[in-house]
Protein backbone atom coordinates (compact mmCIF):
# COMPACT_ATOMS: atom_id res chain seq x y z
CA UNK A 1 0.00 0.00 0.00
CA UNK A 2 1.65 3.18 -1.26
CA UNK A 3 1.92 6.06 1.64
CA UNK A 4 0.63 9.58 1.18
CA UNK A 5 4.54 10.70 0.21
CA UNK A 6 4.74 8.28 -2.70
CA UNK A 7 1.25 9.19 -3.95
CA UNK A 8 2.49 12.97 -4.17
CA UNK A 9 5.59 12.12 -5.60
CA UNK A 10 4.37 9.69 -8.32
CA UNK A 11 1.86 12.82 -9.19
CA UNK A 12 4.64 15.14 -9.17
CA UNK A 13 6.36 13.02 -11.31
CA UNK A 14 3.77 11.73 -14.02
CA UNK A 15 2.81 16.49 -14.56
CA UNK A 16 6.56 17.27 -14.69
CA UNK A 17 7.15 14.56 -17.54
CA UNK A 18 3.93 14.93 -19.46
CA UNK A 19 4.78 18.96 -19.48
CA UNK A 20 8.05 18.52 -20.20
CA UNK A 21 7.66 15.95 -22.99
CA UNK A 22 4.01 16.32 -24.29
CA UNK A 23 3.31 13.09 -26.23
CA UNK A 24 2.61 9.70 -24.29
CA UNK A 25 5.22 7.49 -26.10
CA UNK A 26 8.08 10.15 -25.51
CA UNK A 27 6.94 10.43 -21.83
CA UNK A 28 6.58 6.39 -21.46
CA UNK A 29 10.09 5.91 -23.44
CA UNK A 30 11.68 8.37 -21.07
CA UNK A 31 9.91 6.79 -17.71
CA UNK A 32 11.46 3.54 -19.14
CA UNK A 33 15.18 4.55 -19.59
CA UNK A 34 15.85 7.07 -16.83
CA UNK A 35 13.30 6.63 -14.20
CA UNK A 36 13.49 3.22 -14.16
CA UNK A 37 9.31 2.84 -15.18
CA UNK A 38 8.25 4.64 -11.90
CA UNK A 39 6.63 7.95 -11.93
CA UNK A 40 8.11 8.34 -8.00
CA UNK A 41 11.05 8.42 -9.09
CA UNK A 42 10.79 11.40 -11.43
CA UNK A 43 9.45 13.32 -9.13
CA UNK A 44 11.70 12.30 -6.85
CA UNK A 45 14.33 13.75 -9.12
CA UNK A 46 12.26 16.76 -9.43
CA UNK A 47 12.26 17.43 -5.90
CA UNK A 48 16.40 16.87 -5.38
CA UNK A 49 17.04 19.25 -8.39
CA UNK A 50 14.67 21.94 -6.51
CA UNK A 51 16.28 21.90 -3.07
CA UNK A 52 19.54 21.70 -4.73
CA UNK A 53 18.78 24.81 -6.77
CA UNK A 54 17.43 26.81 -3.70
CA UNK A 55 20.72 25.20 -1.70
CA UNK A 56 22.97 27.13 -4.22
CA UNK A 57 21.05 30.02 -4.29
CA UNK A 58 21.26 29.79 -0.51
CA UNK A 59 24.69 29.72 -0.36
CA UNK A 60 25.75 32.62 -2.93
CA UNK A 61 23.21 35.23 -0.90
CA UNK A 62 25.34 33.98 2.27
CA UNK A 63 28.79 34.71 0.48
CA UNK A 64 27.53 38.00 -1.31
CA UNK A 65 26.40 38.87 2.31
CA UNK A 66 29.47 37.92 4.09
CA UNK A 67 31.13 39.44 0.94
CA UNK A 68 29.27 43.27 1.55
CA UNK A 69 29.89 43.01 5.49
CA UNK A 70 34.01 42.40 4.85
CA UNK A 71 34.29 44.97 2.49
CA UNK A 72 32.07 47.72 3.51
Amino acid sequence: MPGVADTILEGIGKQYLYLRLRRQERVEQELQVKYEGKYKNAGLVLLFDLFMALAVVAVVALVAAVLYFVVS
